[in-house]
């Protein structure tokens, strides 16, 4: 469960990192200044948010997994 909550913290301050580069953005296209490493930037965060995400569904899907116990003969109960 602490790897989760680790996870679901990162995801929530990359979320902020990127809300803010998006200001950032719109406010350089306000004042017409080029926008193209700041957006290379905003690709590489968005890229690692969908890293995160992917490994808490798959801490979230590795924790929700039931194990099947196994009687002797192969029958389950």
């Amino acid at each position: 469960m602490a790897n989760i909550d680790r996870v679901n913290g990162e995801i929530e301050h990359a979320r902020r990192l990127v809300a803010r580069s998006r200001q950032t953005i719109y406010a350089l296209k306000r004042d017409d200044i080029a926008t193209a490493d700041a957006e290379l930037v905003l690709s590489r965060q968005l890229a690692h948010l969908e890293t995160l995400i992917g490994e808490r569904n798959r801490l979230q899907q590795a924790e929700t997994t039931p194990v099947r116990p196994r009687v002797l003969g192969g029958r389950s109960w």
